[in-house]
């Protein structure tokens, strides 16, 4: 076989693949009308979701990533985080609703 044929064949199963790739939908977080804390709610979501990787076991600690915007940026914009693992509809909501209340801490 020649290297032209090689080449077209990769190309051609390289494009199937990345054509073919799921596409993931981002979900548009709404409050949901809830008064969510960082006590009553996040910290226990944090807790399941986020502590393999990060030690947000305080408001302290996880009022580094609030301040410079990478928690909204991140898990609810961007919805990069949790890696691994993705938030239900209900948790957007509720984590928009604190957002929107100025992510009070208990």
């Amino acid at each position: 076989m020649k290297l032209y044929n090689i080449l077209a064949i990769i190309f051609t199963a390289c494009f199937i693949l990345i054509a073919c790739k799921k596409e993931e939908t981002k979900i548009t977080p709404v409050c949901d009308g809830s008064s969510p804390t960082y006590e009553s709610f996040v910290q226990g979501l944090i807790a399941s979701k986020c502590a393999s990787c990060h030690d947000y076991s305080t408001y302290a600690k996880l009022s580094v990533v609030i301040n410079n915007g990478q928690f909204k940026s991140q898990v609810l914009d961007n919805q990069t985080m949790p890696q691994g693992s993705n938030l239900s509809e209900s948790e957007l909501n509720k984590l928009q609703c604190w957002v929107d209340n100025n992510y009070p801490e208990n």
